[in-house]
Formats: structure tokens, sequence, C-alpha cells
């Protein structure tokens, strides 16, 4: 599911971000009437730590047919693109059970 927050933070560089369910950023709106810029990859180092946001709407995270969704052992959504997962796991050891369970 891919979150679409407004940034209500008190700071002149607010935005709409469009955040998917591994946390990451996936497109941009410098305004709400702005057209949507969508990354190519997402960004995985966005961040809300002492932001404020309000949730404008939600809508389903649509895949390439390349792209593996997978449930973590937390229950968890996690990412499988291009042999990478976006799990913390691989982010750290550069492997995971994810990939392994579906290559």
């Amino acid at each position: 599911m891919i979150k679409v927050l407004k940034e209500t933070t008190d700071w002149p560089y607010k935005g709409v971000y469009h955040v998917n369910s591994s946390n990451e950023l996936v497109a941009f709106q410098p305004t709400i009437d702005s057209p949507v810029k969508t990354f190519k990859e997402p960004m995985k180092n966005f961040s809300k730590s002492y932001r404020k946001f309000e949730l404008i709407k939600e809508y389903e995270e649509t895949f390439d047919s390349d792209v593996i969704t997978v449930k973590g052992s937390n229950g968890n959504t996690y990412i499988i693109r291009d042999g990478k997962c976006s799990c913390p796991g691989f982010t750290f050891r550069g492997r995971c059970k994810h990939v392994e369970e579906n290559s």
C-alpha cells in the first residue's frame, strides 16, 4: 500500500510524499496540485524524524512483472527486485532468506 503524506512541519520545504510499505519514497510532489514525479528506484533513506505529516490517501502498489512481493516473519511486506530485497537483513548483509526462497 502506498501512503500519500502531506508534510505539515513548520518549515519552508513542504511537499507531498508517496511512501511504500517498506517506508521507501517512491514519488514526490512539491504541492498537492503539482504533477507526481515517480522515481525509477525507491529512495531508501526517507526519514520522518522530527517531521509532521498528514495522511491524504492510500492506494495499491503496482509492480512490474520482475518484482516479487513477500511477507516477512514479523508481518512486514518486502519487495524483491533484480535479486535485491528491501528487508533490513539484505540491506545489512547483502543476502536474506526471502531472496534465497524465491530464486
